[in-house]
């Protein structure tokens, strides 16, 4: 057994009895899950559940987002992941973030584990492995979704365990923190709004939930508009500067990159637009989406024709020319396209 597979086989062992001090976000569950699935049995061949619950369709989701992710690296990421909600989510007993210690820290003060020297900033990664499952919850009937609010309270808000995706961003962390901090925080106040209970005037709850719903389809959907947006501009400035200055001063090489950040994004879009069990909302992002699906497309011609570097000029080229289109198009186009998709 390699000592990657048994650190694996260890962090998969102490993970049954962790026991957090906050919740995980359903998000980071599915996270695990899915890295989990596809580190011990690879790409997910089976058929999506169709008479299933929404739980049951979710992680199959979660783990077809992983697919082409070889299982050494979905390990890697898997043990990385795990030491992260640990951090986030505190202990109350249970793992620790050395798996191959008997020692317990305190994991509060241990230090983020280091990046894979190959592998593409984790924020990248996780914001784009997120989108399916944002394009899940935006397809939720409106029927189930007020089923759920109406055996919930305000404490179990949904919108209030999310945290942002790209806040990690090399380019700008702190607006990217900050942009999707905004559509979390109105997403919880119009949740917690309609998990009061309260009547407000004539409308009675269950009119408030039926109100709420469609807002809360239209900020998930303007969330993966957000990840796009953010991922798109970083990802060309971590291109470009790997270009320049060689992968020493990004800790990644062109072809990871191309492999792993760009060709996900390209390909998460098209599965968004194609996939039939998504609301309109998403569907329509898919497609304004188009553009982007159009560069990789040409890009991996390049690639695999010229080699890494003449395929990163050919995505960097094709991202400069279309920059009006993610600046001034897709934004307002996105807006319209999410509420003719509602409506």
């Amino acid at each position: 057994m390699s000592a990657l597979k048994a650190e694996f086989v260890a962090k998969s062992q102490s993970m049954r009895a962790w026991v957090p001090q906050n919740p995980p976000s359903n998000r980071d569950r599915l996270e695990l899950y899915s890295l989990h699935k596809q580190a011990a049995a690879g790409d997910c061949e089976v058929d999506k559940p169709t008479n299933k619950g929404a739980a049951e369709k979710a992680k199959w989701t979660a783990w077809k987002t992983k697919a082409g992710l070889s299982q050494a690296e979905a390990m890697s990421r898997y043990i990385s992941e795990c030491d992260r909600q640990i951090r986030v989510y505190g202990s109350k007993s249970g793992p620790t973030t050395s798996t191959m210690e008997n020692s317990k820290p305190d994991v509060t003060n241990v230090p983020p584990p280091a990046e894979n020297p190959n592998t593409p900033p984790s924020s990248l990664l996780k914001g784009i492995d997120s989108v399916p499952l944002l394009a899940s919850a935006a397809s939720e009937p409106q029927k189930s979704y007020m089923q759920r609010l109406a055996i919930m309270n305000a404490n179990q808000s949904w919108w209030g365990r999310q945290s942002p995706l790209c806040s990690a961003s090399t380019a700008e962390p702190s607006l990217s923190s900050k942009v999707e901090s905004i559509i979390i925080s109105l997403g919880t106040f119009f949740e917690r709004q309609a998990l009061a209970g309260h009547s407000v005037g004539p409308i009675t709850p269950t009119s408030v939930h039926a109100t709420v719903f469609p807002i809360h389809v239209l900020l998930l959907t303007y969330w993966i508009v957000v990840v796009y947006l953010l991922t798109i501009p970083t990802t060309f400035y971590l291109v470009v500067k790997t270009m320049l200055l060689g992968s020493n001063a990004t800790g990644v090489n062109l072809s990871q990159l191309i492999e792993s950040t760009i060709t996900p994004a390209s390909t998460t879009a098209s599965m968004m637009m194609n996939d039939t069990s998504n609301s309109l909302p998403p569907r329509f992002i898919g497609l304004a989406l188009t553009p982007l699906v159009i560069i990789t497309d040409v890009t991996l011609t390049t690639y695999n024709a010229a080699g890494d570097f003449v395929g990163a000029l050919m995505y960097c080229f094709g991202i400069l020319i279309t920059w009006w289109y993610w600046v001034f198009v897709v934004p307002w186009l996105s807006i319209a396209l999410g509420w003719v998709g509602v409506a």
